[in-house]
């Protein structure tokens, strides 16, 4: 029931809602995407990040395909090493965050070599299925990963935080 409210929600109010801050490219080849937070104190740099398939921005998601994202990043110096990692992923709709459950939300076993540590270079990739009942929308995907450990009061630590503005078609 709650997934069809979000859907009768998305299809309703399908208008995206980005940023006005610059998206940006460090590499010709790459995804322009955004840092969450500017101000956040992340524990690693994102490098590049790249969608496949995606020929032009935004990045056309194919109900009824796959999509893939890869995420270069590296640990920042004087950070401490990660451990565990999870991935959390939002679709942004008109400024609302809709939570995107992912069937695999531990990075270090989406390609990540645990433990990260500082002045190390990572590579997440995580191959994501277009349902075909979603519904068809301009909107922006939020894209954590965070720190994660068996101590709780460790857990949240953002290693990064980026956004993409993407159709689903």
């Amino acid at each position: 029931m709650r997934s069809f409210l979000v859907s009768v929600f998305l299809i309703a109010f399908g208008v995206a809602c980005v940023n006005c801050k610059p998206w940006k490219s460090k590499l010709d080849m790459s995804v322009k995407f955004k840092v969450c937070d500017e101000s956040a104190s992340y524990l690693a740099e994102v490098g590049t990040v790249t969608v496949e398939p995606c020929d032009k921005q935004p990045c056309t998601l194919r109900k009824g395909k796959n999509s893939t994202i890869t995420i270069s990043f590296t640990e920042n110096k004087g950070v401490p090493a990660v451990n565990d990692t999870k991935a959390i992923v939002h679709g942004i709709v008109a400024g609302i965050p809709f939570p995107f459950t992912i069937d695999n939300d531990d990075g270090c076993k989406s390609g990540v070599k645990c433990p990260v540590k500082p002045g190390d270079s990572e590579v997440y990739k995580f191959t994501l299925p277009i349902s075909s009942v979603y519904p068809s929308v301009d909107c922006v995907v939020k894209w954590e990963l965070k720190q994660t450990s068996k101590d709780r009061k460790k857990d949240g630590k953002e290693v990064f935080c980026i956004e993409i503005p993407v159709a689903v078609k």
